[in-house]
């Protein structure tokens, strides 16, 4: 689903990275930091969704002990840290902790991985929140 389709807003009216897996990649970053620094965007959400096939493929993978093919580790690998973070406590649905956990860390990541986006926190200019986007029924949870 579009977020502007998720958020009840029109063409434009979003800044939005789209990555599978909702991490936030170095070119991710950047083009964060050109969002706040020029473009003058105020939040950063980083929604994860239910049923997320990327973090389902990186649970696989550590299950598996076996990376999938192609490019797709490095997608795995962005992941893993969330799916291991949450694997401990044995939640009754690892697949949607993981995905929480990823939304979560990626928001955090977007507040202090750059200085351009660190500092417009710090000034109270940035927020970042996390969300899953519950598919079936179309509701945002902010976590």
């Amino acid at each position: 689903m579009a977020p502007e389709l998720i958020f009840d807003q029109g063409p434009g009216q979003l800044f939005v990275v789209r990555v599978a897996g909702n991490f936030i990649s170095e070119e991710g970053l950047a083009t964060l930091e050109y969002g706040v620094a020029v473009l003058g965007i105020k939040t950063i959400v980083v929604l994860g969704h239910t049923a997320c096939g990327a973090v389902g493929a990186t649970i696989a993978s550590i299950n598996d002990r076996e990376l999938p093919p192609g490019h797709l580790p490095s997608l795995v690998n962005a992941i893993r840290p969330a799916v291991y973070e949450v694997m401990d406590s044995a939640p009754d649905d690892l697949l949607a902790a993981a995905t929480a956990q990823n939304a979560r860390r990626n928001a955090e990541r977007a507040r202090t991985e750059s200085a351009i986006l660190s500092d417009a926190f710090a000034a109270g200019k940035l927020d970042t929140v996390a969300g899953i986007y519950e598919i079936a029924t179309g509701k945002v949870t902010f976590l």
